[in-house]
């Protein structure tokens, strides 16, 4: 099965999120914020097969760490999610959830990506 990169700041939302991925089969490592998400990409980097990241988060939001994970994987596969407008999430990836969004629809979301080659 594949590996979750997933990057959320508000703690029950990254574990309502993880578990849903985990019980679906999903490994899933997890971050914070953008710089968490960074020092995970550097040591699991090449196990990692989508970047499931939250828009807005302190210290580095979801745009500059696609872009920074981009520049090392210009492959990675990507869906941006946020409670905001999509205008900016859109521009990095086609692939936007717009919150509130149920389980299936991350679920179903996610798959859809990954199948892509």
């Amino acid at each position: 099965m594949s590996t979750i990169l997933l990057v959320e700041d508000e703690p029950a939302i990254r574990q309502l999120f993880a578990t849903a991925l985990s019980r679906a089969g999903y490994t899933v490592f997890e971050a914070r914020n953008g710089e968490e998400a960074v020092k995970v990409f550097d040591q699991h980097g090449d196990d990692i097969d989508l970047l499931l990241t939250d828009m807005r988060m302190p210290y580095m939001g979801g745009a500059a760490l696609a872009g920074e994970l981009r520049g090392r994987n210009q492959a990675l596969k990507m869906i941006c999610i946020s409670g905001h407008s999509g205008a900016a999430a859109t521009a990095l990836s086609s692939d936007f959830l717009a919150k509130p969004f149920s389980r299936d629809e991350m679920l179903k979301k996610v798959r859809e990506v990954l199948d892509r080659s």
